[in-house]
C-alpha cells in the first residue's frame, strides 16, 4: 500500500466512525460541532487523497467524479453552517448536505469492499458488478428513508439549540 493509499484508508475509517457518532448524538452541541470539524477534515483529506489514486484504471474515472461531488457536498454543508445568519433554511440545507455526504461515504465504502475483499470481488466479477450495485442502491434507499424520517425531529431539536 502506498503512503497516499494508507492515508486514504485511515481518513476513511475515521470519517466513518466520526460520522456515525455525529448521527447518534444530539445536534447543535459542542460535541457535534467538534466532531463535525473532524468529519470535515477527514472527508477533505479522504477525497483529496482519493483524487490521487489511479491504480484501478490508470486515470480519472467515475470514482474521481464522485470524490469531487463529495467534496462539494461537505463544502456546501460547512458553508451553510458558517453563513447561517439571515438564511432561514440553512439548517435544513446543512442537515441534508452533511447527511448525504455520509451516505456517499457509506456507499463508497461498500463499493471499496467489493473491490478489495476477495470473496466479494469474485462475486462481483461473476455477476458483472450487480451485487455491488444492489448494495449501493440499498444503502441509498435505506439512508433516504432514515434521513427524511428523522428530519423533523433532528431539525427541531437542533433549531432549539442554535436559536
Amino acid at each position: 500500500m502506498t503512503l497516499i493509499g494508507g492515508l486514504h484508508l485511515a481518513c476513511g475509517v475515521v470519517a466513518l466512525a466520526v460520522g456515525a457518532t455525529i448521527f447518534l448524538i444530539r445536534k447543535g452541541t459542542t460535541a457535534h460541532v467538534r466532531l463535525g470539524w473532524i468529519y470535515v477534515a477527514t472527508m477533505f483529506a479522504l477525497n483529496g487523497t482519493g483524487l490521487c489514486v489511479y491504480r484501478l484504471t490508470g486515470g480519472w474515472n467515475l470514482f474521481h467524479i464522485l470524490a469531487v461531488v463529495s467534496l462539494a457536498m461537505v463544502a456546501g454543508g460547512v458553508f451553510q453552517a458558517l453563513n447561517r445568519v439571515g438564511r432561514p433554511n440553512w439548517l435544513w440545507r446543512h442537515y441534508h448536505y452533511m447527511a448525504w455526504s455520509y451516505v456517499g461515504l457509506l456507499t463508497a465504502s461498500s463499493n471499496e469492499a467489493f473491490v478489495r475483499i476477495p470473496t466479494l470481488k469474485q462475486l462481483t466479477a461473476d455477476t458483472s458488478g450487480l451485487p455491488a450495485l444492489i448494495c449501493s442502491a440499498a444503502i441509498v434507499a435505506v439512508s433516504g428513508i432514515v434521513i427524511v424520517g428523522k428530519q423533523k425531529s433532528v431539525l427541531e431539536s437542533a433549531a432549539a439549540t442554535y436559536i
